[in-house]
């Protein structure tokens, strides 16, 4: 075990706590080469553990503004601040897992945030649970927004203004379909974490 990367990943630890949110990679860049594997295993052990760093407000307002137009930038603003935090994304499903008592989970958890970092996964079917643990984890408030949402899944089958000319036939077709289809999978804690909405 190296002195020098004893060191590093004192001084690491010491800004993670007083809340400077440091970079890995600039500590890794510190690192002779030869020890960059070793500082990377033990900074990602350590950080699987770590407690939610001491934030300045200077820099909660920072992240809080950075967050403010969430959650339409999410594929933007999510990656920035998962990297400040110091977390790759297997670390960051980890802590959710954990957090909920999921583990054994972490590789599908894994995938559905990487969907919220694409942009892929409807915001306002995001859990307000998840939120808060992916606020503390990254060292801010994910905050909610009404405003543009991706569209759900599925068709609807009626609509406030109904287009001139549908006939019933159309109408009895398509109600036809929909009893034919499959009933979705029912959701598990996790899957309702992500797009069971927020009082899931």
């Amino acid at each position: 075990m190296s002195q020098a990367v004893d060191m590093l990943l004192s001084e690491f630890i010491d800004a993670w706590n007083a809340g400077r949110r440091p970079r890995i990679d600039d500590y890794l860049r510190r690192a002779a080469p030869v020890e960059r594997d070793e500082l990377a295993d033990r900074l990602e052990d350590w950080l699987l553990v770590a407690p939610a760093p001491a934030y300045s407000d200077q820099s909660l307002a920072d992240i809080r503004a950075e967050l403010a137009a969430m959650p339409e930038l999410w594929p933007e603003v999510l990656p920035r601040l998962r990297e400040r935090a110091g977390l790759r994304m297997r670390d960051l499903a980890g802590r959710v897992t954990a957090a909920f008592g999921l583990q054994g989970e972490e590789e599908r958890a894994e995938r559905y945030l990487e969907r919220m970092e694409r942009g892929d996964l409807d915001a306002s079917r995001v859990s307000r649970r998840l939120l808060d643990v992916l606020g503390r984890a990254l060292g801010a408030e994910l905050i909610r927004s009404g405003g543009v949402r991706p569209a759900a899944s599925g068709h609807a089958m009626y609509r406030a203004e109904r287009e001139a000319g549908a006939s019933f036939d159309d109408e009895l077709e398509a109600l036809s379909q929909a009893a034919m289809a499959p009933a979705p999978p029912p959701m598990d804690e996790l899957d309702r974490l992500f797009v069971g909405g927020l009082d899931a």
